[in-house]
């Protein structure tokens, strides 16, 4: 009878009937049983696995004679997907490691099941052999696309005992406080190992409880004894300190705003530091209802006001977290959990923590530079429905036509606002090429055409080859894409090769491509600058530069025919945004790599030191404010300028202006009667390429210790060669 249930029902009443069948069945025939149960439901079941794995175990069967069949090589239980992971999980609690392994990687190549729960049990076998930092590559990789509190808290906890071994490789290593009203431990555990999933390692402060206001005013605190990068503000709508009705609504508003503002200015004048606010998210209940937010008065309308007014005054260095929107993509109802409320003062609710963690994580990737900067698209089912090179240009599915068509177009509609913002776009399809170009080139209702797109490849190279293709061609680390795809192997093949590309998981409907890229926060920008808008036109200028290089005799004549000129001046506000962006961002060429606040910037201009920003356009374009320098008098020794900031952006590099911005140095050390200039290499993950740059300029290396590669230039001894090849403009 249970066969005949299970053979049609749905996969969790299969779970259920598969349970009660289970526990009827004596332990002689219990593997039998299972084995009938796997031949009617073959397919991935965590239900039924779960039931089946809980049977064998509490009759403690594990080392049962009786077993050994269905777990031997070839055995029934080895090919089909649910009796796979069966025997990988059984393999495992009987301490048979290398085979579970064998298993484990058989799993996750063949993409069955739930392979964020398979790459965390290969982890742990990993941890148990000592392969700690393949263990780290797993966990990593398992936390890419599933989110769940459950998971990510069970991943944590795995995560922390591993740290206490090693600890993990990173692209930045950061010291993050962490200030609440409320109780923290859930959210930071959830906090640290999102960071890491992103090359994040995050050393990390808490407030002690209720104490975030006085842990900032006090200047002998934990806090600044801590010395953090990033301060996370986390309030919610309690911390307003509102009554539900109020009679004074300028002064209440003002007087929260004043607050916050200024916690901020004692932050950023004591700390070298970001700092993330959240706003007050509106709370679901109030007995004024609708009045609560129509009535002048009203505590959700003095919220709201509060959230604005906060938004406006946001100083560069401070990122608004927008809590309130969090909330509503989350759903007002289930953030908020009464009686862990009461029980613990845990605020929003647990289900809720790994939503707003990745908010977080987004703002923290943004202010070190990581944020994502290309999105790589497929074409057919990607862009459009069907096949282009089949169904032909009216056989596809893009618009009006049908539901389809139009969830096809209103994601091209999202990634062009990413075009506009600066994300930069790219193809990446297995088609000819002439087929795939047809329907941004003829199609009524495609809302993208071949400009938006910086580069467009297709043909039947497997596409990590292309992506690295387009990576070199672009000049940007891999490390920077986005790869959008509907087709689940290929997904699996770029996250295989490529394992530092981000690939959202997307199913086969077009109405989730949307949301899976607008959940993965990738393109997460601290601001929004000019050049951020005009970037495609940059790298389309750029190629076409890289086109005339091709053809030119030589360098010296490709680089006189841009026609290069640099405006060059010391910080001003004007362009202090940029500046400070730039800081935050470059990575590639960049000294020191030292991240500064705009307030920070602001005291080295205060404090006389030499700052200079460049601009660069040539007879193809502008490519707008792409260097900064900042260097300074050593302390009694005015002979001595040392250079604390030299970056410039990947879009000139190659067009000799690092030469330009030494010769502005020099320059202006001659004119103040300086005669050395001093440098230091501070080695990241990704700013190699200038690991030698100080010894190719002329400098003379001095010392290497665990803060760098430090250098010196004797003007005395040096010879300014002239950049001939950028003139200085106004």
């Amino acid at each position: 009878m249970c066969s005949n249930v299970i053979e049609f029902t749905s996969e969790n009443i299969k779970a259920t009937v598969a349970h009660a069948c289970l526990q009827q069945t004596t332990d002689e025939d219990l593997f039998r049983k299972i084995n009938d149960l796997f031949v009617l439901a073959p397919d991935y079941n965590r239900e039924l696995l779960a039931s089946c794995l809980a049977s064998i175990e509490s009759r403690n069967l594990l080392d049962s004679p009786g077993l050994s069949p269905y777990l031997a090589d070839g055995s029934i239980w080895r090919r089909i997907d649910i009796g796979i992971w069966l025997v990988a999980r059984l393999l495992d609690l009987r301490s048979e490691t290398a085979s579970a392994l064998g298993l484990w990687n058989s799993i996750i190549d063949r993409q069955i099941g739930e392979i964020s729960e398979a790459l965390l049990a290969r982890a742990r076998l990993y941890g148990k052999t000592g392969d700690i930092q393949q263990a780290f590559s797993d966990i990593r990789n398992s936390l890419q696309n599933k989110r769940n509190y459950t998971f990510l808290l069970k991943v944590a906890k795995f995560y922390q005992r591993l740290r206490q071994q090693a600890i993990p490789k990173a692209v930045k290593s950061i010291r993050l406080a962490y200030l609440s009203s409320t109780t923290t431990d859930f959210i930071t555990q959830i906090l640290q190992v999102a960071c890491f999933r992103e090359g994040i390692d995050i050393e990390l402060y808490t407030a002690p409880y209720g104490a975030f206001r006085q842990d900032v005013l006090n200047p002998n605190s934990g806090l600044f004894k801590f010395k953090p990068d990033f301060v996370i503000i986390a309030t919610n709508w309690r911390d307003a300190n509102l009554p539900w009705f109020v009679d004074n609504p300028t002064e209440q508003i003002m007087g929260v705003v004043d607050e916050f503002n200024n916690l901020w200015k004692i932050l950023l004048q004591r700390l070298p530091c970001r700092v993330i606010q959240y706003n007050f998210d509106l709370p679901d209940l109030d007995p004024y209802g609708h009045l609560s937010l129509s009535m002048d008065g009203g505590r959700l309308q003095i919220l709201r006001q509060i959230n604005q007014r906060l938004a406006e005054i946001t100083p560069p260095s401070v990122a608004v977290l927008d809590l309130d929107h969090v909330s509503a993509k989350f759903g007002k109802k289930a953030w908020f959990d009464a009686p862990y409320w009461h029980i613990a003062k845990q605020y929003p609710a647990h289900e809720a923590l790994p939503i707003l963690v990745d908010h977080n994580v987004a703002l923290i990737r943004a202010g070190l530079g990581l944020n994502k900067k290309v999105l790589v698209l497929d074409l057919d089912n990607t862009l459009w429905g069907g096949v282009i090179g089949e169904d032909g240009l009216d056989g596809i599915k893009l618009g009006s036509s049908s539901p389809e068509g139009e969830s096809f177009k209103t994601f091209q509609h999202y990634v062009l606002g990413l075009k506009e913002r600066g994300v930069l776009l790219a193809v990446c399809s297995k088609n000819n090429e002439s087929d795939a170009k047809l329907p941004f080139q003829m199609h009524d209702e495609t809302v993208l055409h071949l400009d938006d797109f910086v580069i467009f490849i297709a043909n039947w190279i497997d596409k990590p080859t292309n992506l690295r293709q387009i990576a070199a061609k672009l000049n940007l680390g891999i490390d920077s894409f986005v790869f959008l795809d509907d087709n689940p192997v290929e997904r699996a093949l770029v996250r295989r090769e490529l394992p530092d590309v981000a690939v959202p998981e997307v199913g086969s409907d077009p109405v989730s491509y949307v949301e899976a890229l607008d959940r993965g926060l990738y393109f997460e920008a601290l601001t929004l600058s000019e050049e951020d808008k005009e970037r495609h036109k940059s790298y389309k200028a750029n190629f076409i530069r890289d086109e005339l290089a091709i053809n030119a005799t030589s360098v010296d004549e490709f680089l006189k025919s841009l026609q290069m000129v640099a405006e060059v001046g010391p910080f001003s506000e004007h362009v202090l945004p940029r500046i400070v962006q730039l800081i935050g961002k470059t990575n590639q060429f960049n000294l020191t790599t030292r991240r500064y606040s705009e307030e920070q910037v602001r005291q080295m201009i205060s404090r006389g030191n030499w700052t200079q920003y460049f601009r660069l356009r040539d007879r193809f374009g502008d490519n707008g404010l792409v260097g900064v320098m900042i260097a300074r008098q050593i302390p009694g020794d005015k002979m001595t300028l040392e250079i604390d900031t030299w970056l410039m952006s990947c879009r000139v590099i190659g067009r000799r202006m690092e030469e330009f911005m030494l010769q502005t140095l020099i320059e202006a050390a001659n004119t103040a009667g300086v005669s050395k200039i001093k440098g230091v290499y501070i080695q990241t993950a990704k700013n190699l390429m200038v690991s030698d740059f100080y010894d190719r300029m002329g400098f003379k290396k001095i010392m290497i210790s665990d803060a760098g590669v430090f250098y010196e230039l004797d003007l005395n001894d040096h010879t300014i060669n002239s950049c001939k090849f950028i003139k200085r403009g106004n």
